[in-house]
C-alpha cells in the first residue's frame, strides 16, 4: 500500500480510464480527467501527478489489490512500426472517456496487437515527476532551464543548470533521476519526442466552453529492439491487448556520451568539518505518510520531500553515468534532533510547481527504478581494497575466485544506499577467495563519503546453495540499519564465529574513507593473517 492519500479521494478507489487534459480559461495548471469507479465529488487531478496515473490502479488504498490485468511482454522492431489511432476506433471494448483517447497500435511478433493508449507511453518515457510532467506541455523550457554541450571527441557531455531552472536541486542528489533526464536532454530522439508534446498541444488543443482540452498524443522515439512487459485486458475473440500499465521497458536506445557533467551553483559537497550549531532537520522516519493537496501551491521556501511511486523498471541499452559537479562545501551538522512532537505525523503537501512565500511543503514523485548494468563504472572506488586483494593471492595458499560489484539496494525512508556526495549508488565489493582450500567470502562496502567507518566483514561457512538470496537480505539490512553490519543476520547465515570484520588502517590527516596507496601491503599481510586466524591454521 502506498504511504500517501489525496483527501479529495474516498477510500479505495480505481483509475478505469484516462480522459482528456483540461484547463480553465483563466488559470495555468493543465489537469487530468479520470473516470473513477465509485464516483467521487471530483475527478481529476493535475499534470503535476502524472506520474502515478495509470488504469485500474486505486487511490487511497487500504488494501493491497494486487496487480490488474493479463500480463504480456514482446520485443519490437521500432515504434516507426506502430499506427496511431483513437482508442474508440479499435476493435475492443472501451469506456467512454477513453474513445476519444489516443494510442498506438503495436504489432507483436506472435500475432497478437497491442493498443497502447499513448498516456501510459509517454507516462512511462517521460513523465518521471513533476517536474517533467508540467514541462511536457512547454516545448521551449528544457532550452531556457538547462545550457547543454556534446564533446564527442572525447565521449563527454556537459550540463548547466540555469539558476532559474524549475527543477527541485534535491532530485539532482538522485543518479537515477540525473541519468534520466541525462537521457531526455542529450539524446536526440529522445528530446524531440519530448518536446512533441507540448507541440501537439498548441496545434491541436481545442476550446470546449470555459475550458481548453487535449486529447494526448506525442511522437515516440523510434527505441529499436526495446522489451515491454505490460499488463491489460486480453480479448481472445480479436487476439489483442488493450494495456492498462507498463511496468518494464529495457533495452531504450541512449545516443549519448558515456560520461555526463551536471553543474548547478547551488551544488554542494558534504566537507570533512562538523558544524555543531547547525539546525537539526527532522529525520524521513518521522514522517509516517503525506496527504497530497492537489492543485494548491507548493512553497518555493520549504525544501521538497520525494513521494516515492509505483516503481517502472527501465533499462538502457548503454551504461553512462551523470556526475553532480560542486564547487562549494557544506559543513555536516552534528545537532541530534531532539525527537518531539513530530513522530509519525502525516505531513501536507503539494507537488505543484513552488510559489515563494505561500502554499503547502513541497514534493515531487520518483517512480524510476534503473536497472542498466553499470556497476562497473564504480570500480574505481574500491581501487586501495581490489589492490589490497591482488597482493593477498600472491601469498601461497591465496587464491582469488570472483569479484562482483553490487548496488546496495533502496530501502523505503533509508537514504544511505546512496553516496551523499554525489547520490551515486553505494555499491558493494564481494570478493571470493580460496585460502588454504578453503572458500572465503569478503564483503566491503564504499564508504568514500565518509560517513561512516565500517570495518571489512570476512564469511566462512555459508549455505552457497542459498548464498543469492543470503547477500540480498545482507544488503538490505545493512541499508536499512544505516550501515551497521546486521550481525544477528551473519551469525544465521555463517554460524558463530563464521564471520568477522577487519578494520581499514588509519590513514594520515584524518581523512576518513581515503587511503593511501603504500598502506596496501602492510594491510594485506595483517588482513590475510586475521583470515588464518578465523580459518584456525
Amino acid at each position: 500500500m502506498s504511504d500517501y492519500v489525496f483527501p479529495q479521494f474516498d477510500s479505495d478507489v480505481r483509475i478505469d480510464s484516462i480522459g482528456p487534459m483540461f484547463k480553465a480559461k483563466d488559470h495555468t495548471r493543465w489537469g487530468v480527467n479520470l473516470q473513477l469507479y465509485r464516483p467521487q465529488k471530483k475527478s481529476s487531478l493535475t499534470i503535476s501527478n502524472a506520474p502515478i496515473l495509470a488504469r485500474k490502479r486505486y487511490l487511497n488504498p487500504t488494501i493491497d489489490h494486487g496487480l490488474k490485468g493479463w500480463g504480456e511482454s514482446f520485443y519490437i522492431s521500432s515504434t516507426k512500426e506502430w499506427q496511431a489511432a483513437r482508442i474508440g476506433d479499435c476493435p475492443i471494448k472501451s469506456l467512454e472517456m477513453d474513445k476519444r483517447q489516443f494510442c498506438f497500435v503495436v504489432p507483436m511478433r506472435d500475432g497478437k496487437t497491442a493498443y497502447l493508449p499513448q498516456f501510459e507511453f509517454g507516462r512511462i518515457l517521460f513523465f518521471h515527476d513533476g517536474y517533467l510532467s508540467r514541462t511536457a506541455l512547454m516545448p521551449e523550457c528544457l532550452d531556457l532551464d538547462f545550457n547543454v554541450s556534446t564533446d564527442w571527441s572525447n565521449n563527454k557531455a556537459y550540463i548547466e543548470i540555469m539558476p532559474t531552472s524549475g527543477y527541485p536541486l534535491g532530485s539532482f542528489n538522485d543518479l537515477d533521476r540525473r541519468n534520466y533526464l541525462s537521457w531526455i536532454l542529450l539524446d536526440e530522439q529522445a528530446r524531440k519526442s519530448y518536446e512533441s508534446i507540448g507541440l501537439h498541444l498548441k496545434k491541436y488543443g481545442y476550446q470546449s466552453g470555459y475550458y481548453r482540452k487535449w486529447d494526448f498524443r506525442f511522437d515516440p522515439p523510434e527505441l529499436p529492439g526495446a522489451y515491454f512487459s505490460v499488463r491489460g485486458w486480453f480479448d481472445q475473440d480479436t487476439n489483442s491487448i488493450f494495456v492498462y500499465e507498463i511496468d518494464k521497458i529495457k533495452r531504450i536506445k541512449a545516443d549519448i556520451p558515456d560520461e555526463i557533467d551536471m553543474y548547478h551553483p547551488e551544488f554542494t559537497t558534504p566537507s570533512q568539518e562538523r558544524n555543531e550549531k547547525g539546525t537539526p532537520v527532522a529525520p524521513a522516519g518521522d514522517i509516517s505518510g503525506f496527504r497530497l493537496h492537489d492543485d494548491e501551491d507548493a512553497n518555493a521556501d520549504s525544501s521538497r520531500v520525494i513521494i516515492q511511486g509505483d516503481k517502472v523498471e527501465s533499462e538502457f541499452s548503454k551504461a553512462f553515468i551523470t556526475n553532480r559537479i560542486s564547487e562549494k562545501k557544506r559543513k555536516v551538522s552534528s545537532v541530534i534532533p531532539d525527537g518531539g512532537e513530530s513522530k509519525g505525523h502525516v505531513l501536507d503537501v503539494s507537488s505543484e510547481e513552488p510559489m515563494a512565500g505561500q502554499g503547502r511543503a513541497g514534493s515531487d514523485w520518483n517512480i524510476i527504478h534503473d536497472v542498466t548494468e553499470n556497476t562497473h563504472l564504480f570500480e574505481s572506488k574500491f581501487d586501495c581494497f581490489l589492490g589490497m586483494v591482488n597482493a593477498m593471492t600472491s601469498y601461497d595458499g591465496c587464491v582469488g575466485i570472483s569479484k562482483k560489484i553490487h548496488p546496495l539496494p533502496s530501502v523505503t525512508r533509508c537514504t544511505k544506499y546512496r553516496l551523499s556526495t554525489d547520490g551515486t549508488p553505494r555499491c558493494m565489493a564481494v570478493i571470493e577467495l580460496e585460502v588454504q582450500g578453503k572458500h572465503v567470502t569478503l564483503l566491503e562496502v564504499d564508504t568514500s563519503d565518509a560517513e561512516k567507518a565500517l570495518s571489512t566483514k570476512v564469511l566462512v561457512n555459508r549455505n552457497y546453495s542459498e548464498w543469492k538470496d543470503d547477500l540480498k537480505k545482507i544488503m538490505y539490512e545493512l541499508v536499512r540499519g544505516s550501515l551497521v553490519w546486521p550481525s544477528k543476520v551473519l551469525t544465521q547465515i555463517c554460524g558463530s564465529g563464521g564471520h568477522l570484520g577487519i578494520k581499514h588502517p588509519q590513514c594520515a590527516g584524518g581523512h576518513k574513507g581515503l587511503l593511501l596507496p603504500d598502506t596496501i601491503e602492510g594491510w594485506a599481510g595483517r588482513f590475510y593473517g586475521r583470515i588464518l586466524e578465523l580459518l584456525e591454521f
